[in-house]
């Protein structure tokens, strides 16, 4: 994928990791459409459906912070294969649960929190491990490569679990196990190193250098991105998930079941923008960020389009330009964190990211209806549009005069 440098960036060392990371996001997507296929072929409740989604995702809001923080005192290695076991543990008991047919809409629902809240704890240190495996020139270009695999889990991962439990059945739970243990053992091959000043040091030595999230309140562009985040958040994963299905409804001739349409056209905007933010040259953290507020604002115009367009091919095109911008956002911004922020709050700090965005969703969810409720699906997303730009624009009037950024 990327040709450049490749002996610099490629080493075998971020091979490893990235080939756990792939392992990691696969098994999510098996594990989520396990969970709809079993609920669904058993109790055929959607209301249980619903309470176990929900209960995957709840965990997120009080263990993100909490993992952020056990990251930084820990240490990465420690955190990633340490939460790597504790969850390949929980599969291979859910494999022997599922193998004696003690499976009940009890343990499915027990599982679901401890597998949402597990998952939760893993993806501070997951982000938190990048830096700590590449120079600072090869972040962007790392992080591109977290997306690919992120967005193409996203895209692939279906359809791979589809074929999974079409051709295993209930043994997808006895692979899905087999590979944690897979994960786990990559994980523990891994050597991370980190810069400080000139020299290399051991990964462990961050535990050492003692922090808390009151210092955050020294980094007040750190606290200004984190807020912008939320926002934006909260502006985008609501109307897509809760709003495209009746944008579907309204303005494709395959009316709800284009829903997947333009989810998959989010997607793989979302996947081609790795590529060219992968390739893109590096820049400087101040110029990087303008350049994120200047792709949100774009965003804003985009998400704006669904409040009046009505053709099929303009709908497709701004679910795409949507995923595109989306994409390019969500890799500067993890880059700029993570070189705006002091190596003993790395974790907090990606902690922080992941509750201001994944931590948010039922807060997204709610208001999203709130609004439908209120008002029509046109008029949301003028709101969340509107909203983008608002704040955007404030932002970068800000920047501008203080020249902090």
């Amino acid at each position: 994928m990327f040709e450049k440098k490749r002996s610099q960036f490629l080493s075998v060392n971020v091979i490893i990791f990235f080939s756990g990371c792939t392992i990691l996001f696969l098994i999510s997507q098996l594990y989520s459409v396990l969970q709809v296929s079993l609920i669904m072929k058993g109790a055929g409740s959607v209301l249980l459906l619903s309470s176990v989604m929900t209960a995957m995702v709840v965990p997120r809001i009080f263990l993100l912070p909490v993992a952020g923080f056990l990251t930084d005192k820990a240490g990465v290695s420690r955190t990633l294969t340490g939460g790597t076991g504790i969850l390949g543990i929980l599969l291979v008991s859910l494999a022997v649960v599922n193998q004696v047919n003690a499976v009940n809409k009890y343990t499915v629902f027990i599982y679901a929190v401890l597998f949402g809240g597990i998952s939760a704890a893993i993806l501070p240190a997951l982000y938190s491990a990048v830096p700590a495996l590449v120079s600072g020139e090869n972040l962007q270009k790392a992080n591109s490569v977290m997306q690919f695999i992120s967005q193409g889990s996203l895209l692939a991962g279906p359809l791979f679990a589809g074929i999974v439990i079409g051709k295993m059945s209930d043994n997808a739970y006895v692979l899905m196990a087999l590979a944690s243990i897979a994960a786990l053992f990559l994980f523990s091959r891994v050597k991370y190193m980190e810069k400080q000043g000139q020299a290399e040091v051991p990964e462990g030595s961050r535990a050492a250098v003692q922090g808390s999230y009151k210092d955050l309140f020294k980094l007040p562009v750190l606290l200004l991105l984190l807020g912008f985040t939320a926002i934006l958040n909260l502006c985008v994963i609501g109307p897509q998930q809760v709003g495209f299905p009746v944008v579907a409804m309204n303005c494709l001739p395959e009316g709800v079941d284009g829903y997947t349409k333009l989810l998959s056209m989010t997607g793989l905007g979302s996947l081609i923008s790795a590529v060219i933010i992968g390739n893109m040259k590096r820049r400087e953290n101040g110029q990087s960020i303008r350049l994120i507020l200047w792709c949100s604002l774009a965003l804003g115009a985009v998400w704006s389009i669904f409040s009046f367009g009505s053709s099929r091919l303009l709908i497709l095109g701004a679910a795409f330009a949507a995923g595109l911008l989306l994409g390019i956002i969500n890799v500067l911004f993890i880059t700029v964190l993570q070189q705006l922020t002091p190596d003993f709050l790395v974790g907090r700090v990606m902690g922080i990211q992941f509750l201001c965005s994944a931590g948010l969703q039922p807060v997204s969810y709610m208001l999203t209806g709130v609004v439908l409720n209120q008002f029509s699906i046109s008029q949301l997303y003028l709101i969340s549009g509107g909203s983008i730009i608002l704040i955007t624009i404030v932002i970068l009037v800000y920047s501008y005069k203080s020249n902090t950024m």
